[in-house]
């Protein structure tokens, strides 16, 4: 199973119409499929119990969500030159045993010109350390305010590169 990560908790965020695009796509492609938006993290979260892993508020994510896949797709919007703390605070509210040993692919988006190149490289180190296998091939997505209109991505390169990416990511 792949779990796709929309990786914002904003309000009206941009990385869900590409999370959302890749769930669509891999469901057509008939690979198991699903998508854990961060924005869904309860409203109560509380440093203080975030790594009490059992009964934290992630013990029910973690179970349902993290141990049953073995691949994640991290969609990762660009948050002050890197990924937003809201990832890694998730990260961090998972046992690191249930990361151990699975796969990683990366999708970058960004307002600016970079795609998020730092960020993904910032998760990257931390999946690394967690000891999951990210694959090389990373896509940065720029300027993605030119690329979306009714929330939906229009511009047929982007859709090109991005299920080139995903299709890679199955075979991976």
């Amino acid at each position: 199973m792949i779990t796709i990560i929309s990786a914002s908790n904003r309000e009206g965020n941009w990385t869900s119409i590409f999370a959302n695009h890749c769930l669509d796509y891999l469901t057509k492609q008939k690979v198991d499929a699903q998508k854990f938006e961060l924005g869904d993290l309860p409203q109560s979260l509380r440093l203080k119990s975030v790594y009490e892993y059992d009964s934290s508020i992630f013990a029910d994510i973690s179970k349902s969500i993290i141990e049953p896949s073995n691949k994640f797709l991290f969609i990762v919007p660009e948050y002050n030159g890197s990924m937003p703390g809201i990832l890694k605070l998730f990260i961090d509210g998972i046992e690191p045993k249930f990361f151990k040993g699975k796969k990683a692919a990366l999708i970058g988006i960004s307002a600016g010109r970079a795609g998020n190149l730092r960020g993904m490289d910032h998760l990257t180190d931390i999946l690394h350390y967690l000891q999951v296998e990210v694959m090389a091939a990373k896509l940065p997505i720029s300027k993605i305010s030119d690329l979306v209109k009714n929330k939906v991505i229009k511009d047929e390169q982007t859709i090109v590169e991005l299920e080139k990416q995903l299709l890679k990511f199955i075979n991976y």
